[in-house]
């Protein structure tokens, strides 16, 4: 299955109270896409993603189908779908629609796709380690951040927009590092400090600083804090 089967239901779903809400409302769409008109492009595209996976299996590269663009599509149809939601004032919609996105990222990385769009991707990882304190379900959000940040388009990698604080390519691998260390696991911890040491270095001193303060300030074991302490020197030698 493409999609996961809850990942769908939910999907319906949000999309069923959203289309409700929509005409409940006296929003004018104007020259906007209206919300059904983005339920149902999504769904071609799910339709889409299941007829290439029964044709050339669940894993691996797809040379004849330009896989890249049909995935950025629908991403980018689901984060409009998610605007929608946020216009409703539909919060737990909202989290549902950017959770089918991360679904569609899902599909991309397991055809070696890239990801062009990474906001509504972000948003749901964010909103999942929010809601949780399971270590095991704090590394698996580790690793799905971690298959996202490779999978990230280059030219999103190039981190051309530095001046922005709230970019999402910045966010996202400031998360990573944040939920390794809040699994305490200190292998996890590492891949994800150099990731960010190798995507953002200029903000690996504040990172690390304020890291330093809270393994201090919180529960977490010897090992943690060293580690912490360790990269706090290292890049503060280095600036």
């Amino acid at each position: 299955m493409t999609i996961p089967v809850e990942i769908r239901s939910t999907f319906e779903e949000a999309s069923r109270i959203i289309q409700e809400t929509f005409l409940q409302s006296d929003i004018q769409s104007g020259s906007q896409v209206t919300p059904d008109q983005l339920i149902e492009a999504v769904s071609q595209f799910l339709f889409v993603f299941d007829k290439l996976d029964a044709e050339n299996g669940e894993t691996g590269a797809i040379l004849f189908d330009d896989v890249n663009q049909l995935g950025d599509h629908a991403i980018g149809f689901l984060m409009d779908l998610a605007y929608w939601a946020d216009r409703l004032r539909l919060p737990k919609s909202k989290m549902d629609v950017e959770k089918t996105a991360l679904g569609v990222a899902h599909w991309l990385i397991r055809h070696e796709g890239e990801l062009r769009t990474l906001e509504p991707l972000v948003n749901s990882l964010a909103a999942s380690a929010n809601l949780t304190q399971e270590p095991a379900t704090l590394k698996a959000l580790a690793q799905v951040m971690g298959d996202t940040i490779s999978h990230t388009a280059p030219s999103i990698q190039a981190d051309l927009e530095k001046n922005d604080p709230t970019r999402p390519w910045r966010i996202l691998n400031f998360n990573y590092a944040i939920v390794a260390t809040r699994t305490q696991d200190t292998e996890l911890m590492s891949r994800a400090f150099d990731t960010l040491g190798r995507n953002l270095p200029e903000d690996c001193v504040e990172f690390f600083e304020q890291g330093l303060q809270q393994a201090q300030k919180a529960n977490y074991a010897p090992e943690v804090q060293a580690m912490m302490k360790t990269h706090f020197d290292r890049w503060t030698t280095k600036h």
